[in-house]
C-alpha cells in the first residue's frame, strides 16, 4: 500500500519508475490489472508519486468563491520531467486512468477543451427535474472569447426569463394539487395560483420572444424549434392579455371594446382543468408549457454553443 499524508486512504501501490536507488511508486488506478509485490533492496529510497484525476476552474486566484468545476484530466506522455495531460471530452469513456507526477516534475494540461454539455450535467448534478439554465450559460460564457457583450447579456436574460417561467409554473401545479383546509385557505390559494400563472405566462412570453428574434438579434443561427414557432402566437396573445390586464379588466384590447377581452378572467379553467384560455387560445400546463420550456431551454443552450 502507498499513501501520501494529503490522501484520504492508502492505495495500492505499484511500480511507476526507478533512477537509481530512488524506487517510485504509484497507486494504482481502477484500470490496472493486479500485479505482482514491487522487489525494494536494501539502500532503497522509496518515494510515493501524486496522482491527479482532476483540474478545478476558477475565475480568481485564489479562495473559493470564484469556483467554478472540476475537469477530469487523462496522461498522454511523459517527457524530460514533465507530465502532459489532456481533458477527457464530454461521454468519453472514462477508465479511471490517472497522471502520476514524480516529487518535482510538472503537470502540462496540453489539450483543455470544455463542452456546454458537459457544464449542464456537472451543474445538475443533485437536482431533480428541471435545471435552471442561467447559472449553466454563466459558467459556460466564461471559458468562452466568441461571445460579445450583446450576446451574453441577450443570452443570460433570455435564460433568467425561462428559468423563472418554470420556476412559477412549478409553483402553478404544487398549488393545483394542494389540499389546503377550509375555504379561507382556498381562497388564499386560489388567487395566489391565478397570480403565478400571469406572471409565468408574462415570463415565458417574453422568453419566446427573444428566442424567435434571437436571429436578427444576435446573429444566432441555429433554427427555431417548432414547439417554439407554433405556439409564438398563442403564447403572445395571452401574455398581451395578462400585461394588459387593466385594459382587459374594462373589457377592451388596445382602449377598444373587444369579446374576447373578459375571457381570459376565466379562472376555473385553470384551477381545475389547468388550462389557460383567452379567446380562441388554450395553453395547456401539463403538455403544452413543458414542451415549450425544453425546446426553449434547448435553442438557448444551441445558440450559446454556436461559434
Amino acid at each position: 500500500m502507498v499513501r501520501l499524508d494529503h490522501w484520504p486512504e492508502p492505495e495500492r501501490a505499484i511500480f511507476h519508475s526507478r533512477d537509481g536507488n530512488k524506487l517510485y511508486l504509484r497507486a494504482a488506478d481502477p484500470c490496472d490489472p493486479d500485479s505482482e509485490r514491487v522487489p525494494v533492496y536494501e539502500g532503497d529510497e522509496v518515494i510515493a508519486v501524486e496522482h491527479i484525476s482532476h483540474i478545478s476552474h476558477h475565475t480568481t486566484e485564489e479562495g473559493l468563491d470564484g469556483y467554478l468545476l472540476p475537469q477530469r484530466v487523462v496522461p498522454i506522455r511523459q517527457d524530460a520531467g514533465k507530465v502532459f495531460a489532456r481533458t477527457l471530452r464530454y461521454g468519453e469513456e472514462d477508465d479511471g486512468r490517472r497522471c502520476h507526477v514524480r516529487p518535482g516534475n510538472d503537470l502540462v494540461i496540453e489539450d483543455l477543451q470544455i463542452q456546454l454539455d458537459y457544464v449542464d450535467e456537472w451543474e445538475g448534478q443533485g437536482v431533480d427535474g428541471y435545471v435552471p439554465l442561467t447559472p449553466i450559460l454563466w459558467t459556460w460564457m466564461t471559458f468562452g472569447t466568441h461571445h460579445s457583450d450583446e450576446k451574453r447579456r441577450y443570452l443570460l436574460s433570455a435564460a433568467r426569463r425561462l428559468d423563472q417561467a418554470q420556476s412559477l409554473f412549478q409553483r402553478i401545479q404544487d398549488l393545483r394539487q394542494c389540499d389546503p383546509k377550509g375555504a379561507p385557505a382556498v381562497r388564499r390559494a386560489a388567487f395566489e395560483l391565478v397570480g403565478a400563472t400571469e406572471l409565468a405566462v408574462v415570463a415565458l412570453g417574453r422568453g419566446v420572444d427573444m428566442c424567435m428574434q434571437a436571429g436578427p438579434a444576435i446573429g444566432a443561427s441555429t433554427t427555431v424549434p417548432p414547439d417554439i414557432t407554433t405556439n409564438c402566437a398563442t403564447v403572445r396573445e395571452i401574455r398581451n392579455a395578462y400585461e394588459h390586464i387593466e385594459d382587459r379588466a374594462l373589457g377592451r384590447v388596445r382602449s377598444t371594446p373587444h369579446p374576447d377581452a373578459l375571457t381570459i378572467f376565466n379562472h376555473d379553467r385553470v384551477l381545475i382543468e389547468g388550462v389557460i384560455e383567452y379567446g380562441t387560445h388554450q395553453l395547456d400546463l401539463t403538455t403544452d408549457v413543458p414542451r415549450i420550456i425544453s425546446a426553449m431551454r434547448q435553442f438557448l443552450k444551441d445558440v450559446a454553443g454556436e461559434v
